[in-house]
């Protein structure tokens, strides 16, 4: 029954499209969807909000990465001692920071993906469960038994939509996680890369002994990168000396994002230990709770997706 939704990404490997195992104790004995689209929305709605991964900082990490081209080309033809030296060093820093810039734009892209994803997996689940309230088996028909002999009551199948939902939010959970500590990753060997150009340039002229956040600034202007047309010095000088500023500020929405990431897995593991657990008949959620608590996620997932757009 639920073979289409296994075509979708991430799906596949939930244990809805799973080949049945005869351990299946770890599977959750009721559904609560109104906690699972809390912790999804909320969760989502930060990391979008937050922007992680936005486009500006990943832009303005790549502008520099240009200018810096253009100061390699300065240091590799100045009267500096290790000019060789530190203009290797520089590729090096040019090339970490097009890794980086690149890597803060695959894990905002993989943050809507995941959002988009979300929002498929619960669609499809809302169907399910609508189908199963409005076309339920008579109490005594051979359907009714046949559903009680398959697993497939009202009653299962939310069950079963409920593990695939909350199996598919668990992998985009681990998924992200593992592509903000690359970001992250990134972004500390870019701090090291300037670190090493910096102690290389103290080393040749002393008389450089500008901060890290002013570093390549300063060398453009010693080696006469100011010759250039005013408005085009200013430029490369500007984003020269604004990298350290969107390193940082890029490397605090990263940690953001992998705190909050960390919290939703740590949401997740509880929910899905509580639901394992037998469900209090009197505690039981209604099947319209279930259902509006999808709508209700499906707008606030949609909504936040415009606002990251816009």
């Amino acid at each position: 029954a639920f073979a289409p939704i296994c075509y979708l990404p991430l799906v596949s490997s939930t244990t809805l499209c799973a080949t049945p195992h005869p351990n299946v104790s770890h599977l959750p004995k009721w559904a609560d969807f109104p906690q699972l689209m809390q912790v999804q929305s909320s969760t989502f709605e930060h990391l979008l909000d937050g922007s992680v991964g936005r486009s500006e900082l990943s832009l303005e990490i790549r502008k520099a990465e240009f200018a810096t081209s253009d100061l390699i080309t300065l240091v590799r033809y100045s009267d500096l001692q290790s000019n060789n030296i530190l203009a290797d060093l520089l590729t090096v820093f040019a090339n970490d920071a097009k890794k980086t810039a690149r890597g803060l734009t695959k894990l905002g892209a993989k943050v809507g993906g995941a959002v988009d994803n979300a929002m498929a997996v619960n669609g499809y689940a809302m169907r399910i469960i609508q189908d199963a309230e409005n076309n339920p088996p008579p109490p005594h028909s051979l359907m009714a038994l046949a559903s009680f002999r398959t697993g497939l009551s009202t009653q299962e199948i939310i069950v079963d939509a409920f593990a695939t939902a909350m199996d598919a939010f668990s992998i985009s959970i681990e998924r992200l996680i593992m592509e903000a500590e690359i970001s992250l990753r990134n972004l500390d060997i870019l701090e090291e890369d300037l670190s090493a150009v910096r102690d290389a340039v103290v080393r040749e002229d002393v008389s450089i002994t500008a901060e890290k956040t002013e570093l390549l600034g300063a060398m453009w202007t010693k080696l006469g990168g100011n010759k250039r047309p005013l408005r085009d010095y200013e430029s490369r000088l500007n984003l020269l000396r604004g990298l350290s500023y969107f390193r940082k500020q890029a490397h605090a929405h990263v940690v953001a994002a992998l705190q909050t990431l960390n919290l939703m897995r740590e949401d997740m593991e509880d929910l899905r230990e509580r639901v394992a657990a037998p469900e209090l008949v009197h505690g039981r959620i209604p099947l319209h709770v279930h259902i509006e608590s999808i709508q209700n996620g499906l707008q606030r997932l949609q909504e936040g997706r415009v606002r990251a757009r816009e």
